[in-house]
């Protein structure tokens, strides 16, 4: 390839080595710099930063040929990212992460942490809620390494949006226009927190919403033997057990605060469509049996296999079991709408939402 931005780079590069040149000193009739300094070390310092900075404006030239970043200036509104997003930024441009994990790529100069008051490492995790100020020569990337995340920008960015992974905070918005998903009542992005882990009390809630018994569940006059239930869980709960939905995890306890495995949601999900039932204990065989009855699609269960199960995954796999045939040809969005969940115009006004597919 053609080498680009060679001035730049080279008056970048003897920038510093001149720095690191000027630190290390001559000696005592030379105070500053050594002839042999400049004729040897500093030329082969020089040459290899050439080359290493060649070789990045390279990589960095490839990548927005490829795919162009869109520019954002921003007065400080929350930004919203999914997994392999990608913000750059230069000189001046402040941050702050609301949620999620966001991996910063140092190009040049320094990231300052303004709340500790210090540099920011290469390849660091960002802190949230703390503010991060671009020094004076800086250029640095932030990638999204959770399902999403959330953060306020302040000043001029480009950002490179990830062409693989599906827009969860969309499927999430509708999922809320069809009152099948709600948020945890924080104030970040809706407050969904779709990069937090789901827990089981979430899960049955889903898991009831998706069979259309919410408002039964909500007005049921049963009880359960669970201990551990908090009050907002426990008419879900006495559902679920006068239902034969759910035994707990141990004789009086249903663990409500435990994070909920993708195999266990997989499984509230089976059960939901009819593909399951109620007392299953091996959840091994969860995904593949999702993947055989057109649940989950083959890149889905290998999502699944090898990451961390997230409510961004519990939205995901929530809003398209909803097209998953039951017995009869039904779907399951279909028995929903039967049941006045929903309409079918209210249904199509939820996926109009959606501008990614599925994996």
């Amino acid at each position: 390839m053609k080498r680009a931005f060679i001035p730049a780079a080279l008056a970048l590069a003897l920038l510093l080595c001149l720095g690191a040149a000027l630190a290390a000193g001559g000696d005592a009739g030379d105070p500053l710099l050594s002839l042999s300094y400049l004729t040897e070390q500093f030329s082969k310092t020089a040459d290899a930063a050439v080359e290493a900075r060649l070789d990045a404006a390279d990589s960095s030239l490839r990548e927005s040929l490829e795919r162009p970043a869109a520019p954002l200036s921003s007065s400080g509104e929350e930004l919203l990212l999914n997994e392999g997003d990608a913000l750059s930024g230069g000189t001046g441009a402040a941050v702050i992460p609301l949620a999620g994990d966001l991996r910063l790529r140092l190009d040049a100069g320094a990231l300052v942490d303004a709340t500790d008051g210090i540099e920011v490492p290469d390849r660091a995790l960002l802190s949230p809620r703390h503010r991060y100020i671009a020094a004076e020569g800086t250029r640095f990337t932030l990638t999204a390494e959770s399902p999403t995340a959330v953060l306020h920008l302040q000043g001029s960015a480009a950002l490179l949006r990830s062409e693989d992974s599906p827009d969860y905070h969309a499927i999430a918005s509708a999922l809320r226009e069809l009152g099948l998903f709600r948020g945890t009542g924080s104030s970040v992005a809706g407050g969904f927190d779709l990069h937090l882990a789901p827990t089981r009390g979430e899960g049955l809630v889903m898991f009831i919403r998706l069979l259309g018994e919410e408002e039964a569940a909500l007005n049921c006059p049963y009880s359960h033997p669970f201990r551990d239930v908090p009050g907002w869980l426990d008419r879900y709960a006495a559902w679920a057990w006068e239902k034969g939905y759910t035994n707990g995890v141990a004789p009086g306890l249903f663990a409500p605060e435990s994070p909920i495995a993708a195999q266990e949601y997989v499984e509230f999900l089976l059960r939901a469509m009819g593909y399951s039932q109620a007392g299953t204990d091996d959840y091994t065989t969860s995904l593949a049996r999702g993947e055989a009855c057109g649940t989950l699609s083959p890149g889905e269960r290998a999502l699944l296999e090898r990451a961390a199960f997230r409510r961004a995954h519990a939205a995901y796999l929530s809003y398209y079991c909803l097209g998953t045939p039951l017995g009869g040809g039904q779907t399951l969005a279909q028995r929903l709408e039967a049941g006045g969940l929903f309409t079918q115009a209210e249904l199509e006004m939820a996926g109009a939402l959606i501008n990614s597919g599925r994996l």
